[in-house]
């Protein structure tokens, strides 16, 4: 992705507080308005119950996203304002359970009726983790404006630079959030700086900044993992083995450790060691390919010729089944970007064959079915894709379309305030929102939301949404390998 312009050069525009505002409220202040709906005689058969809701959205894929925002620093135990905001609090809650969909709901809820930063914060982060930068972007500048000088604010800010791939800027944000940073705070920003160095092939200022991190705090896995990944690259494998067993008895399931052990303990002639480590890491996630190609070809080593070209045939296997699966999504979406929607659904249940719960090919069978007019069959697919994926939008907001053409407003309205939550910026979900409120007579309403559909489409930035390629930039093969694997799904 190309850089926004340089570190120095972005710090003016952390003044558009006022946008983040106005617009967290927009979608949230929905919830007020669900009562009208439910007391609407539609002659159908209502929308599952909020239990029912719940236990389909907040499904196990959220799991994996929990564990990746435990490693964001956020400042909730070092900040009394934080400790003071009982709803930020609650919003918390839910986020330490795994409720993603609940706090993301929760926080802009308290953006609404009072201006938290640390909410802001917050929500940069959750945004962060899903590969919305944009969006987190614009909820930190908001937090940003409120309080400049937190070392938090900083390292959100380099996080989301180094995800962006600007190498350079996410440095410089991570340097001022140290120079603002309390002790507890130093050791993850030295990781992260470790890490910058690392993506910049600076191999000994990262070792500095991991053994900084260490210095603070001796128990950091991910530390102590990348250190043994460098010194196992610099065939130094007796100090690789002892970062890396430090970091397997503190943390056993990092990912990405029991191939850098193994690659360790082959480096040091260990090959029966290597073969155990390498095993248990194929045992722990069927999805770590590294490890299995690495088992197979320690067992050639080993002399186990047959167990090792059997492993090796399993790992090309699995390499042909992910690039099939790729190759058909990418077919299936061309065809249906071209309107041929008979060989999209084509190809898209065939890659679906090779990895049934493969959450952007169901999302886009949903809408091409919804588009050939099997407007059940749709929401069938657009359920099972929430089911492995309760955050996007999209698939809320296509739901929703096909609840409209079956004629039940209560299950379409939920739909399209679910999409709102997540996104409150796209100018389709308020069309949406405005065609349901003139169904149920609330002209005012209606109005209210159409117009806003049409302020978003008179932005000069803005651009139509492609209705098939919503998933294209979240794709990648680890997530398509966990999905052909079945191991935990990717946020």
């Amino acid at each position: 992705m190309r850089c926004k312009g340089s570190y120095a050069a972005r710090i003016p525009l952390l003044s558009r507080g006022g946008e983040s505002r106005g617009v967290a409220s927009a979608g949230v202040e929905l919830v007020k308005q669900k009562q009208f709906l439910n007391q609407h005689d539609d002659g159908v058969t209502r929308h599952p119950s909020a239990a029912e809701e719940r236990s389909l959205a907040f499904s196990s894929g959220n799991r994996l996203l929990l564990f990746i925002l435990l490693f964001l620093s956020f400042p909730y135990t070092a900040s009394p304002q934080t400790r003071e905001s009982s709803s930020v609090v609650a919003a918390i809650d839910e986020l330490n359970r795994g409720n993603i969909f609940e706090a993301i709901h929760k926080l802009k809820l308290t953006l609404q009726q009072n201006a938290a930063p640390q909410a802001y914060l917050y929500l940069s982060g959750i945004y962060t983790r899903m590969g919305r930068y944009d969006t987190a972007y614009r909820y930190l500048s908001t937090a940003m404006d409120d309080n400049p000088v937190q070392a938090a604010h900083y390292e959100q800010l380099g996080l989301i630079r180094r995800y962006e791939g600007c190498r350079v800027e996410a440095m410089a944000a991570f340097r001022q959030a140290l120079s603002l940073a309390t002790n507890r705070e130093e050791a993850t920003l030295w990781r992260h700086i470790g890490e910058v160095h690392v993506d910049l092939l600076e191999w000994d200022k990262a070792i500095d900044a991991f053994r900084n991190t260490l210095r603070l705090r001796p128990n950091d896995a991910m530390a102590r993992l990348a250190l043994g990944r460098i010194y196992v690259d610099r065939n130094d494998p007796q100090t690789a083995l002892n970062e890396l067993r430090a970091a397997l008895e503190i943390s056993p399931a990092v990912a990405g450790l029991h191939a850098v052990l193994g690659r360790a303990y082959r480096a040091a002639g260990n090959s029966e060691a290597a073969i155990d480590i390498l095993t248990k890491g194929i045992e722990k996630d069927s999805s770590d390919q590294e490890s299995r190609y690495l088992l197979g070809q320690t067992l050639l080593a080993a002399g186990s010729t047959r167990e090792g070209r059997q492993i090796l045939r399993d790992y090309q296997q699995m390499q042909e089944r992910i690039e099939q699966t790729n190759t058909l999504f990418e077919a299936a979406v061309e065809r249906a970007r071209a309107g041929d929607l008979a060989e999209a659904e084509k190809a898209l249940r065939e890659a679906l064959g090779h990895a049934p719960r493969y959450a952007p090919a169901l999302q886009i069978l949903g809408t091409v079915l919804l588009n050939r007019g099997n407007v059940q069959q749709a929401v069938e697919t657009f359920r099972q894709s929430l089911a492995v994926n309760p955050l996007n939008s999209e698939t809320y907001l296509n739901m929703g379309a096909a609840y409209l053409r079956l004629g039940n407003l209560n299950a379409g309205f939920e739909m399209t305030e679910k999409a709102l939550v997540i996104e409150d910026q796209d100018a389709r979900h308020y069309a949406q929102l405005g065609d349901i409120y003139s169904r149920v007579g609330r002209p005012d309403q209606s109005r209210a939301a159409l117009e806003k559909a049409a302020s978003l489409k008179s932005a000069p930035a803005y651009r139509p949404p492609d209705p098939y390629g919503s998933e294209g930039r979240r794709r990648d093969n680890a997530a398509t390998v966990r999905e052909i694997c079945g191991g935990p799904p990717s946020p």
